[in-house]
């Protein structure tokens, strides 16, 4: 690749560890920053949940990503912690859904990430956005 994609500092530090920092420093925000993230980097593959209303400011509740056969959730339960699921889904059909570490869910969704951003001009972009 030309763009030397390769040396990106951002690379090295890894996007699940990106991401872990992120979450880390505060989840609603890591929620809405992650979200607008993943449109960009996997256009078609993600659908989000907002919540608000008329006099409220609407923020992500909930968003869904699908990565091969596995559908990843992220959900806002409003207070306490983020819920993270990962669903096998065969042909369509959802087989098992299973709660996981948020830990987990994001180690898995940046190995993914690392992997897409060696193909993908725009998920680079939107990657190196995410971690500065």
């Amino acid at each position: 690749m030309t763009d030397g994609f390769e040396q990106q500092e951002w690379l090295k530090f890894g996007v699940a560890a990106a991401l872990s920092k992120q979450y880390g420093a505060d989840q609603r925000s890591f929620l809405e920053l992650l979200a607008s993230m993943l449109v960009a980097a996997l256009p078609g593959d993600v659908d989000i949940t907002r919540r608000g209303g008329l006099f409220a400011r609407k923020t992500v509740g909930a968003l869904t990503v699908t990565l091969g056969e596995n559908r990843y959730g992220l959900t806002d339960p409003g207070r306490g912690n983020l819920q993270a699921t990962r669903t096998r889904v065969v042909r369509g059909i959802a087989l098992k859904t299973e709660e996981l570490p948020i830990q987990d869910w994001v180690a898995e969704l940046g190995a993914f990430l690392d992997e897409r951003a060696r193909t993908s001009a725009a998920a680079r972009e939107a990657l190196s956005r995410l971690v500065g």
